[in-house]
């Protein structure tokens, strides 16, 4: 039914632009995309306060309120809400209000789909693909941790690398415990980066715009699961001229399991896990 409903929907929203709908597209649902993560990282016996869900494609099933329903499926029945319009900053804008709210223990689910039923007249995501990060709920226990986080508006392409630069430094680039992980949006700038830096940098491969650099972390966190210090997230929208940095102090060994194809399990701590 909402799949049908959804057909209708759209094929109505785009018919004043002369765009055709392809019902044989259907996409994918970031309800169902997000529930086996939610099913995966939060256990029943520790439930969520709040849930953010940040994407920029919107949903294939644009009639249903996600936020809402993902709340109903998620151990605690917690606030919901949807972060849109921000591009790649939609994150770590969800990072920013989990921080400054009294609620103890944050879900943040970023989504994106490849397929939309008409041709959007931009490029779309290479692939399906879901990242979920579960912030709080336990002891200052010297586990992972967010410990700065820096969002600039309005940062021009010809500013961007010397800003980017600029605040990297200011987060512990360059120091010899400190990493750094760039989204595709800062590819053009990394070799300038590792240059004033000298960081150990890792750069998100293009096509992922939303879940790209999340995806990088938990690369980088795979790859040295013993090793504690800080690595610095930090990506550009250039579309929308946002640039968004965090920095995440990392602590205890995480542990990584299979379930399924390449989606992965991480856990770094009770303070942060992460899960794709």
């Amino acid at each position: 039914m909402l799949r049908s409903r959804a057909g209708e929907y759209l094929t109505d929203l785009t018919r004043p632009y002369g765009l055709r709908v392809d019902p044989a597209a259907q996409g994918q649902s970031y309800g169902e995309m997000a529930a086996e993560l939610i099913r995966t990282l939060v256990p029943d016996d520790e439930p969520v306060d709040l849930l953010m869900l940040a994407f920029a494609v919107h949903d294939a099933l644009p009639g249903r309120a996600t936020a809402t329903y993902l709340s109903h499926v998620c151990p605690g029945t917690p606030m919901s809400f949807a972060l849109c319009d921000q591009g790649s900053a939609a994150a770590f804008t969800g990072l920013r209000i989990a921080a400054a709210s009294a609620y103890r223990r944050a879900l943040l689910l970023v989504v994106e789909q490849a397929v939309l039923p008409y041709d959007p007249g931009v490029a779309v995501p290479q692939r399906h693909r879901a990242v979920a990060l579960l912030l709080g709920g336990g002891p200052a226990d010297g586990g992972a941790r967010v410990t700065a986080l820096r969002q600039h508006a309005g940062v021009g392409p010809d500013d961007v690398a010397g800003l980017a630069a600029a605040e990297l430094r200011g987060l512990g680039a360059g120091q010899p415990d400190v990493a750094v992980v760039l989204g595709a949006g800062l590819a053009r700038v990394a070799t300038a980066v590792v240059a004033s830096t000298g960081s150990p940098v890792t750069v998100a491969p293009p096509g992922q715009p939303s879940t790209g650099v999340w995806w990088a972390l938990l690369d980088w966190l795979d790859d040295g699961p013993g090793r504690a210090g800080t690595v610095v997230v930090a990506d550009y929208d250039a579309e929308r001229r946002y640039l968004c940095l965090v920095a995440i102090v990392t602590g205890h060994p995480h542990e990584t399991c299979d379930r399924r194809g390449d989606a992965r399990s991480s856990t770094t701590s009770t303070n942060i896990r992460v899960c794709r």
